[in-house]
């Protein structure tokens, strides 16, 4: 029996999240990512994001601020015109399950891009376990959400899965 006062020991102690840490959980499940570095005007270090995705889907791990960021891009793009159709999934999506958050924007090629949101507050840090959660269950959420945005718009599906999810 444990006491108040006691504290939980975490599985590894409590640290800042970096994206080595993510990676280090994506390769320690088997999956592939790159590691991407870009320069920042305004800062000192260059941006590290963590990329990896699936046949239908562009994922992107970052940290910024006191957030690690998942967003993520379907593979499928939306004529303009049906964009009332697919506000109408995305909100339809967004009032019944909890995560992640799908909205749409008008890509550089005119189409309509999908993208499903998550994160999570890391001002305090973060332990192995608790990225590992939140990056397994992000990558399981938005797989099941653009495998809805499919079942929704199967005739903007031109391609074959082929992983294993």
């Amino acid at each position: 029996m444990t006491t108040p006062d006691q504290e939980r020991v975490p599985d590894t102690p409590v640290a800042p999240v970096t994206p080595q840490r993510v990676a280090d959980i994506l390769e320690a499940e088997g999956l592939q990512y790159r590691l991407e570095s870009t320069p920042v005007p305004s800062a000192e270090e260059p941006a590290t994001v963590v990329r990896t995705g699936f046949s239908n889907a562009a994922i992107a791990f970052s940290v910024d601020g006191d957030h690690l960021v998942c967003d993520s891009l379907w593979r499928g793009q939306v004529p303009t015109t049906d964009a009332p159709r697919l506000l109408g999934i995305a909100n339809e999506w967004n009032q019944t399950q909890f995560t992640p958050t799908l909205r749409f924007f008008e890509s550089s090629d005119g189409g309509l891009a999908v993208s499903a949101h998550r994160q999570i507050n890391t001002a305090e840090g973060l332990s192995r376990n608790q990225i590992g959660a939140f990056v397994m269950s992000t990558l399981d959420t938005i797989v099941g959400a653009f495998q809805w945005v499919e079942n929704q718009l199967p005739e903007l599906v031109t391609w074959e899965e082929n992983h294993e999810h």
